[in-house]
């Protein structure tokens, strides 16, 4: 069946896959997935949020590093969950969360395990870009970050989508990237889509990189920049070696796209470099996570 994969066709058979009602995408984490529940009422409280987390110690835990970690920890240290929601606040909490379950893997595919990793260390760099360019342009980022965290989870559900079709005969990376790369956009939207996710977030991660005149536009338009800004920090997205041994780029975001996303939250060169020297201060941090 490898032969067949690699045709025209494969877009196709691909997405076939994902609108199989019969399929089923890993899970989210139910604690992630209750938190973010739990965020849209105006009557949550922190005692609500820490004992959701403490039903897995796991993922508190490695919530209670992230949170004791230069980015978070401020100048006094945070030593109690119940402090961290407190202090940061229930949405920045409820985006840790998701950080650290998606840190921890969603999607277990050994045979494109590189890749995925790689996906997952992009995806979070530019979660945090994005929260810089909403703060810096003043508009409501409730969504950015954990859609920054998922707008490249088509990568992972696509390559998941070739496993299922052929276990342990899936074909070489370099035989499926390039519609891999074609798809991710409309695969992350269908992903957002099967895992329950609010509107919201199916818009933006699957237009992120071409842009609606909706009620997320703006959202969207954050992503596409931050999408962009992480190729700075050597944290785009790349695939196998082409035939000179020269790895395949992918989520490229066009200078067209770019630019509309730029004069969509009107960010002008002076507004650019803020945002690029804020991210300059705060990237590194992250890759050392």
């Amino acid at each position: 069946m490898s032969e067949s994969l690699i045709t025209a066709a494969l877009r196709e058979r691909l997405i076939s896959v994902f609108e199989d009602p019969s399929y089923r995408p890993p899970p989210l984490p139910s604690v992630a997935m209750e938190l973010l529940a739990l965020s849209n009422k105006n009557d949550a409280r922190a005692t609500d949020v820490v004992r959701l987390l403490e039903q897995d110690e796991m993922l508190a835990g490695n919530v209670m590093r992230l949170v004791s970690s230069p980015i978070y920890s401020g100048r006094s240290r945070i030593t109690t969950l119940r402090e961290a929601v407190v202090r940061l606040g229930f949405k920045v909490v409820r985006d840790m969360v998701f950080e650290v379950a998606l840190r921890s893997g969603v999607f277990d595919l050994d045979e494109y395990a590189e890749t995925v990793a790689q996906v997952q260390r992009h995806s979070t760099v530019t979660a945090y870009i994005a929260r810089i360019v909403c703060n810096k342009v003043r508009i409501d980022g409730d969504h950015a970050f954990i859609c920054g965290l998922l707008h490249d989870a088509g990568f992972a559900g696509l390559l998941f989508a070739v496993t299922h079709f052929e276990g342990a005969e899936s074909p070489p990376l370099e035989a499926l990237w390039a519609e891999v790369d074609a798809l991710h956009e409309r695969a992350s939207g269908i992903l957002a889509r099967l895992w329950g996710l609010p509107d919201a977030f199916v818009e933006v991660v699957g237009h992120h990189h071409h842009l609606h005149t909706d009620e997320f536009s703006k959202v969207a338009a954050a992503i596409c920049i931050a999408n962009r800004l992480s190729r700075s920090f050597g944290a785009d997205v790349v695939g196998p070696a082409d035939a000179q041994g020269v790895a395949i780029a992918a989520d490229f975001v066009s200078e067209v796209d770019f630019e509309i996303a730029r004069a969509e939250l009107r960010i002008d060169d002076q507004k650019l470099d803020e945002i690029q020297a804020e991210a300059e201060q705060l990237v590194p941090q992250i890759l050392w996570l």
